[in-house]
């Protein structure tokens, strides 16, 4: 088998969430600071911590808590727009009858994965969870993958991440470890620099073989 452990990202990769994040972000900035940034503005910083996004857009530091508020609670009066992407539950299965080891890197903390993620009830199939909360330096720095194999017990030519942003191909990338992106969920399904290039969740599956 080509890997012996897959690392997931969760938004645009797992879970349709843009939508929500997207409209909650806008609400709370347009809400709190009187900004209107359209929609590209914003999406090509998704994969960042959320105060890491807010700096990328020009948010003053001593802004970032109340924004940060009313953002998550933007997003929670939008969850029924989220959802799992079709056929990430059947693949998950199908990799752990395959002996694959299943872990979840996201830059989310602990206590938004918990809100944003477990209610869609995956979180069984997977073994390991890295937070933004376990480690100091955060995507596109390797050191969240670098916590992945630590906790896998693997070498990186054994792992993939599968993500749908450039921070995730470039954490990937630094930490030597092969990406494939979910172009499913991608704000930049063309993006250069990967190592499979995925068109639905099935084909994981067929990597595998490869």
């Amino acid at each position: 088998m080509r890997y012996r452990c897959i690392a997931f990202d969760i938004d645009g990769t797992l879970l349709d969430s843009a939508p929500a994040d997207l409209a909650g972000l806008q609400a709370a900035l347009k809400a709190e600071l009187g900004l209107e940034l359209p929609a590209e503005a914003l999406l090509n910083t998704f994969g960042m911590p959320g105060r890491e996004i807010l700096s990328a857009i020009g948010v003053a530091e001593e802004d970032h808590a109340r924004v940060m508020r009313v953002w998550k609670r933007g997003k929670r009066d939008r969850a029924a727009w989220m959802r799992v992407f079709p056929g990430i539950a059947e693949t998950l299965a199908a990799l752990r009858e395959r002996g694959v080891l299943l872990g979840v890197v996201t830059s989310k903390r602990p206590e938004s994965y918990a809100a944003d993620f477990t209610p869609f009830g995956l979180d069984g199939y997977f073994d390991i969870l890295v937070t933004c909360a376990d480690t100091a330096l955060h995507k596109p720095h390797p050191e969240p993958l670098y916590k992945f194999l630590e906790r896998a017990g693997a070498r990186a030519r054994e792992a993939l991440y599968i993500g749908d942003s450039v921070y995730d191909r470039d954490c990937a990338r630094a930490a030597g470890v092969d990406f494939a992106l979910a172009t499913w969920g991608s704000a930049h399904p063309d993006m250069e620099g990967v190592t499979w290039r995925l068109g639905k969740p099935e084909d994981i599956l067929d990597i595998l073989e490869t």
